[in-house]
């Protein structure tokens, strides 16, 4: 029986599936539950017979790769029924895992642990954020100190933490399978071939067998090797001042990828930037160019299915799920980007495009100008997504959103210097009035209906 030190807090986790000898004996740090994606907030807003937010629209494609993107309400639902277990189950569970230890506890997140109890006793079926996002919830929690509020939120991060064995995952998961983007496919597959042999285990305790993880290590750690040998090969013929400059950092990148403790992260990050902060002042050279774009192939989790599977080790099971599923989630991206430095982009509708989670991540804050030259599909796809926008003011399905089209048009035309130009003829603000007119009516009409067949 093994130990684990997981997440902030120092709760543990007592792992009595995997044996002793099979089970890694670097895994001395915590794992993460959630995502750290460059996204807005995921609230949905719907109401009445009308949509307000535009990552509701159905069957909306994402302006970067195209992909059907997941409606931010149906991701939710997904996660609160099929991944995470009712908080009932749930914070039971914490304390026969030993996440929540009642004789170690403050009173604080004894007060929270009860109250939470009672609220999940009586509605066995909710979640612990459905429960949280119940008027009554709220209003108990504003009334109650500091100390007891933020207990509530330290225990939702607690029940992230039971997961399903893989067996049922890999049952949910599959149901969003074909919609996944080619790389997450891969690490689908993956994981299900896992998952037939270790059914009864969690994805976390899987990807932590020494064995399937060091397959996973050196699968990864080869690729990053042949990364820099490329580098080196680029640089052999080079003056001698850049290839000693170049040989030396080739060297010093292997030296973290092979010896580096596992505990230390960012280390693609590091190696990338100690190339490319050196060839700054090198850009008339002819071989900077090529190194940069050769280093920038190094693999992330983002791009390579070993680099997901050691990244995922690092992450609670259910963190795994929300992964793969958030990558193909209707979310806002900022066409102007939010946090450029000295210029940033305001929250608002009309500087949002959709992006599906995993191309709004790969942006960041890239200019579009030079972002569109790696993703050319983005022109066509742009359009896509605002005929369809269109269609849905037009239609009296989407309010709030009549000068968006003529608002958005120019935000890229600015933010992409003229490479993504989108045409807006098809709006028609005159049909739009008369559609919500009658959707209006109509959904007046249906609500008495209702009234009058419960009397």
């Amino acid at each position: 029986m093994m130990i684990l030190p997981i997440m902030q807090g120092n709760y543990c986790k007592v792992l009595n599936k995997t044996s002793q000898e099979n089970k890694r004996t670097d895994i001395n740090k915590p794992f993460k539950t959630g995502l750290s994606a460059d996204t807005i907030s995921f609230k949905r807003r719907i109401e009445g017979p009308f949509i307000r937010d535009m990552r509701e629209l159905p069957n909306l494609n994402c302006a970067c790769c195209g992909i059907k993107m997941m409606k931010n309400s149906d991701a939710s639902n997904f996660l609160n029924k099929k991944i995470y277990y009712p908080a009932d189950i749930a914070l039971k569970r914490i304390k026969t895992e030993q996440y929540f230890k009642e004789s170690k506890a403050s009173n604080e997140m004894k007060l929270a642990y009860a109250y939470l109890k009672k609220v999940a006793e009586r509605y066995p079926t909710l979640t612990i954020d459905d429960i949280l996002a119940k008027r009554t919830v709220k209003t108990a929690r504003q009334a109650m100190p500091k100390e007891v509020s933020k207990a509530f939120d330290e225990i939702r991060e607690m029940t992230k933490l039971v997961a399903h064995n893989s067996k049922d995952m890999i049952c949910a998961i599959n149901e969003l399978n074909p919609h996944f983007h080619k790389l997450e496919k891969k690490v689908f597959i993956e994981l299900q071939k896992l998952s037939h042999e270790y059914p009864d285990e969690t994805f976390y305790e899987i990807l932590n067998k020494s064995h399937i993880y060091n397959y996973y290590l050196q699968n990864l750690r080869k690729k990053e090797i042949d990364i820099l040998n490329k580098v080196s090969f680029v640089v052999e013929n080079s003056e001698p001042t850049l290839k000693n400059e170049i040989e030396k950092r080739v060297e010093s990148a292997k030296d973290i990828f092979k010896n580096e403790s596992q505990d230390i992260y960012h280390k693609r990050g590091r190696v990338i930037a100690m190339f490319t902060d050196y060839l700054k002042t090198k850009q008339t050279l002819p071989e900077s160019k090529e190194i940069i774009k050769i280093i920038n192939e190094l693999p992330d989790s983002k791009t390579d299915v070993d680099a997901f599977m050691i990244k995922g080790s690092q992450k609670s099971s259910n963190a795994i799920a929300e992964i793969l599923i958030n990558r193909i989630r209707s979310t806002f991206e900022h066409v102007k980007p939010h946090r450029r430095i000295g210029d940033n982009g305001p929250n608002s509708i009309y500087n949002y495009i959709g992006l599906c989670g995993k191309c709004n991540g790969e942006r960041q804050r890239t200019e579009y100008d030079i972002f569109v030259l790696s993703h050319p599909e983005m022109v066509e796809n742009t359009q896509r997504q605002i005929d369809k926008i269109i269609y849905f003011i037009n239609s009296g399905v989407l309010i709030k959103h009549d000068l968006y089209p003529e608002k958005i048009e120019k935000a890229l035309d600015i933010e992409s210097k003229g490479k993504i130009k989108i045409n807006i003829h098809k709006l028609n603000l005159l049909k739009a009035k008369v559609n919500r007119t009658l959707r209006q009516k109509a959904y007046i009409e249906n609500k008495k209906n209702e009234n009058h067949c419960h009397k």
